[in-house]
């Protein structure tokens, strides 16, 4: 099998800011800026279990360097990696990756941001180490799928773990050996399971929380001389052969160094697992077109592995549910024509909503999913008693090819932040990040300070 650790290794510690186009430079900084959108947003959304999470790790201790989001609290990098991805992952809002089936952000930029703080690194640094978590994570999951999410996997914590310990030891300045022995410690830490789709929702972002956790430790290990497993991705007992049974060797290989992974990634204009993003659009626009009809059945014609993670929960009987429920999404948005951070809520479910979900069909369709093509879409086909409407969505808004603008970002940081920063504050926030990667000392704490 192909030696990935090496090869991947090898290519971070020799990759340098320099290497970065200036659209990568920009795709970067905005994915940054949609990180901390979604970091608002799960502060909100996910109370309940940010407030156990808390009481667990702020309430212990005061004595850390490294700030949690949201808070005047500082706690040691691991700890705050750990707070600060829960909340990033919390609403589900956070960006992602087609091909890897996973998110991104909430693991790399929680673990650099809260590492970075701890040492002497410059702004470039740190934009070096998250383009490096992006790239490693992207490409060591993208070759695993589909076969880790099949295995019941959630790559964002499995190839998460490895991300983020590729990026913070690329943050501390190590070797190519110290940085393929970060990974390899990562992976004997490396864990989560997608069955938090389906119940349990609210521990999802645990799995991106123990990546942003496990990789600076493993880096912290890595610089001690600690040493990791030989081979530890292409092992007869390594972390492929244990995730998935088939791996994909051209997607760690394929462009490395030539293009980057970060500007391959999408952001999520609404706060759902992004399976249920073309039919919410699809929905939206023929909600628009409907005029004083009664629905008779709406079908949604949509690949099998959106039905496998967000088709099987029908009326949602919990505020988490409401965030992987295709039937749910799609009838709320026909009827509100819109779907926000106020409906992630049960109490919004009216019994209108639950006789128009009672009417949908999902309808497994593989033309709807494309991997060559970038495709993952819904049709919708929506009945009345005067009319048919079809709407077809085959690449949802924000992903690359359906570009989400930095005015989209503006909107999406207003809902997320709202209650927490105002219009002006927000505006500063964004002008900081787009100014971000000069070989200047990195203060996180100037970022956060219209928020703090």
């Amino acid at each position: 099998m192909l030696n990935s650790t090496e090869i991947l290794s090898n290519w971070a510690s020799k990759f340098k800011y320099e290497d970065l186009s200036g659209t990568d430079v920009n795709y970067t900084r905005r994915l940054i800026i949609d990180y901390f959108a979604a970091s608002f947003a799960g502060l909100k959304i996910n109370k309940k279990f940010n407030d156990a999470i808390e009481s667990i790790i702020i309430d212990c201790r005061f004595d850390g360097k490294s700030n949690v989001f949201g808070t005047d609290n500082c706690v040691s990098a691991i700890e705050a990696a750990f707070l600060n991805a829960c909340y990033a992952h919390g609403a589900d809002m956070d960006d992602g990756h087609k091909r890897a089936m996973g998110h991104v952000g909430a693991h790399v930029i929680s673990s650099v941001f809260a590492l970075a703080q701890t040492v002497n690194v410059t702004e470039k640094q740190v934009m070096e180490a998250i383009v490096v978590g992006y790239e490693i994570y992207c490409r060591v999951s993208a070759a695993a799928q589909p076969g880790l999410v099949h295995r019941g996997f959630h790559s964002t914590g499995t190839a998460g773990a490895i991300a983020c310990a590729a990026a913070c030891a690329k943050l501390l300045g190590l070797s190519q050996e110290e940085i393929y022995n970060a990974m390899a410690i990562s992976v004997t830490q490396a864990s989560g399971l997608i069955i938090v789709a389906e119940s349990g929702q609210a521990i999802k972002p645990i799995n991106p929380a123990n990546a942003a956790r496990a990789g600076i430790i493993s880096a912290l290990l890595s610089q001690k001389g600690v040493q990791g497993a030989i081979n530890p991705l292409e092992s007869k007992k390594g972390w492929f052969h244990a995730m998935t049974n088939e791996v994909d060797e051209e997607a760690i290989t394929k462009d490395l160094g030539e293009k980057f992974a970060v500007s391959e990634c999408y952001f999520k204009p609404y706060p759902s697992c992004r399976h249920t993003h073309c039919g919410i659009e699809a929905a939206i626009e023929i909600h628009n077109q409907i005029r004083d009809e009664n629905i008779k059945k709406v079908n949604v014609y949509i690949y099998e592995n959106a039905i496998r993670i967000a088709g099987q929960i029908l009326i949602p009987q919990t505020d988490d549910d409401t965030k992987f429920s295709i039937h749910y999404s799609v009838a709320y948005s026909l009827l509100k024509g819109s779907f926000g951070i106020s409906s992630i809520n049960t109490n919004v479910i009216t019994p209108e909503i639950v006789s128009l979900i009672e009417k949908i069909e999902l309808i497994p369709t593989p033309e709807m999913e494309n991997k060559d093509k970038g495709i993952r879409g819904s049709k919708l086909e929506v009945i009345t008693d005067k009319n048919t409407y079809t709407k077809t969505i085959y690449i949802p808004k924000g992903d690359p090819e359906v570009p989400f603008t930095l005015d989209d970002l503006r909107i999406k940081l207003s809902d997320c932040a709202s209650g927490y920063i105002n219009i002006e504050e927000q505006s500063e926030l964004i002008n900081k990040v787009m100014s971000f990667g000069k070989d200047t000392p990195f203060s996180y704490t100037d970022i956060i300070e219209v928020f703090r």
